[in-house]
């Protein structure tokens, strides 16, 4: 199913950590100006300056050419797998690899989505793909390795030379290696054959790639199967491991909202005051609810949080939440990863009302993915994030 290849990177000829980023999609603006003081960072190509759509994306085009030519980035001289082993400070280490996989419509279940994308980062990220003729950021993907098969091709006795260790921008020890060649390379290559894969981070870009192959392809520009424009730059991480953690993105809403209460006890919901007021033990009380019940717990400016729960059936909290509940609550919806700040921006009447989720585990992202289900947007927060600037892919020099 899934096709994977080797090829060479492009790197940081000099440390990498004061040049690596946190995806583009999760930078603030405040945060992108930190970064930008180093005049290498990645930033500076991922989000060149300006808004969404009317960005300077010849200025990153100019800056990555000159970046080449001044040995800023250097390629590597051979194509390679690279295994990315990240030493992440919640004490987790999570190890994958990087490599290029073959684009394919969502139609033919090789790559598959599991959230709903929006036009305007689509048509930014091809703006962007134009100018550069490069992937700038690795896109997530998820394989189902429940026997982990590939893990001792993983681990760093079986690497090959230690490329570069930085730390991350996370905090997290960052150790690229030279990954699997000959028999490794095939190994893993037989893996992904026998199974699609899913997009974890990166829709936007996904479905961005898609659409500049199709351009590339009308353009009558090559028209070999293993043309640049047909690969994207992928990282990919067994959904299993214990170092793989899929994290709750909660709800937030603003304006003026419904009694959520009312909406809820009408959906067939229970309510129950609890006396809990930190993200902790209500996320705890959530972890309780997890495998019999459709639970949140809703954070309220005044009064008690409350749990709302009912019997579970067979769709995901998300989804039950998205289709039942926000319509008749109403209020403008934001989302936010990090509970603790939720109750404060609720507290403090930010917002009007938080709703914390549990996470999803894999198992219910494979069944509902591989049963052709989308998910609402924001239902998965992925950690940690892949750091931009690792490994850089020319689309003109594979």
């Amino acid at each position: 199913m899934s096709e994977l290849r080797p090829f060479r990177a492009l790197r940081y000829s000099r440390d990498p950590g004061p040049r690596i980023a946190p995806p583009y999609d999760v930078i603030s603006a405040e945060e992108r100006a930190a970064l930008a003081v180093e005049l290498e960072n990645i930033v500076h190509l991922t989000l060149p300056p300006g808004s969404e759509g009317e960005r300077d994306y010849s200025a990153a085009a100019q800056t990555f050419a000159r970046w080449q030519q001044q040995g800023v980035l250097v390629r590597d001289p051979e194509p390679l797998l690279y295994v990315l082993e990240e030493r992440i400070p919640d004490g987790r280490i999570r190890r994958g690899f990087l490599g290029l996989l073959r684009l394919a419509d969502y139609e033919e279940r090789v790559v598959l989505p599991h959230e709903r994308t929006m036009s305007g980062p689509k048509h930014d990220r091809l703006l962007l793909t134009r100018a550069v003729a490069a992937n700038l950021e690795p896109l997530l993907f998820l394989y189902d390795d429940r026997e982990a098969t590939l893990a001792p091709l993983l681990r760093p006795s079986a690497h090959g030379p230690t490329l570069m260790e930085c730390r991350g921008p996370d905090g997290s020890q960052l150790a690229l290696h030279a990954g699997p060649a000959g028999d490794g390379v095939a190994q893993v290559r037989s893996l992904l054959a026998d199974r699609p894969v899913i997009i974890a981070d990166g829709h936007h870009r996904y479905e961005t790639m898609l659409g500049y192959r199709d351009e590339c392809r009308r353009s009558g520009r090559d028209a070999a199967r293993d043309d640049a424009h047909e690969f994207v730059l992928a990282y990919f991480v067994n959904a299993f491991d214990p170092g793989s953690r899929i994290d709750a993105i909660h709800r937030v809403l603003a304006g003026e909202v419904t009694d959520a209460g009312t909406a809820l006890e009408g959906a067939g919901f229970r309510l129950e005051e609890r006396s809990e007021t930190t993200a902790e033990p209500l996320l705890e009380l959530l972890a309780q609810r997890r495998k019999g019940a459709h639970a949140w717990v809703l954070v309220r400016r005044t009064g008690p949080c409350l749990l709302a729960s009912r019997p579970r059936g067979v769709e995901l909290d998300v989804e039950v939440l998205h289709a039942e509940v926000l319509p008749a609550i109403g209020g403008a919806l934001s989302f936010d990863a990090r509970a603790g700040r939720v109750i404060e921006r609720v507290r403090s009447s930010d917002v009007a009302l938080g709703i914390l989720m549990n996470p999803l585990d894999p198992d219910e992202l494979f069944s509902v993915v591989q049963a052709g289900r989308v998910l609402p947007q924001k239902s998965t927060f992925f950690s940690p994030k892949v750091p931009s600037g690792l490994v850089i892919r020319d689309l003109g020099k594979d």
